[in-house]
């Protein structure tokens, strides 16, 4: 048994997220996906609601646990990657279709513009994650709880100052750092 940060029973949650892509990338990712899909990609979209669709998909996916609360998953030992049907690629893609289904002629139109930015800041969250250090994510969930990681998986460390001076040496921190500055570097480049 080691020691956790107090009031917490487990370090599993905080383990998880310090061995996948933090909210900081997120964010970063999706204002790069923004900024390129205004200027290279001639999307005919109100600028401000093109970075807030962006970086609001980008980061849609892990919504799961301030939602859930993060007292009570670490007390299930809950792991969203497995338990939340937002982190399950299929549930954005049938969401998508019944969206194109379901919706007025009129609201499509007005969404057009952004879907194909959503879907994108998606689909690179799930990239980004699956390169995380320790799980990856379960790309055919709910059917197969499969997690897949195109990178080497850990054990878990037994303490949570472990597992960030493990995570702070990893490449996946590393790569997160270079990813990090490289967005400011473009969001910062003229058009």
């Amino acid at each position: 048994m080691g020691v956790y940060p107090a009031g917490v029973e487990s370090h599993k949650v905080w383990y998880n997220y310090f061995y996948s892509m933090t909210t900081l990338t997120h964010i970063a990712v999706g204002a790069v996906i923004a900024k390129a899909a205004l200027s290279k990609h001639n999307i005919h979209a109100d600028p401000l609601i093109t970075y807030a669709v962006a970086i609001l998909f980008s980061n849609l996916p892990d919504m799961d646990i301030p939602l859930y609360g993060l007292r009570r998953a670490v007390r299930l030992n809950w792991n969203h990657r497995i338990h939340s049907f937002l982190h399950f690629p299929l549930f954005w893609v049938a969401g998508m279709i019944l969206f194109q289904f379901l919706a007025p002629a009129t609201i499509r139109q007005t969404v057009h513009p952004y879907e194909t930015i959503a879907l994108v800041s998606l689909g690179v969250h799930f990239l980004m994650d699956t390169f995380g250090l320790h799980r990856g994510i379960c790309w055919f969930g709910p059917f197969l709880k499969k997690q897949l990681s195109f990178t080497r998986l850990v054990s878990e460390p037994g303490l949570f100052r472990s597992s960030i001076a493990l995570y702070s040496r990893s490449v996946i921190f590393k790569a997160e750092m270079i990813l990090c500055v490289a967005c400011i570097f473009f969001l910062l480049m003229r058009s």
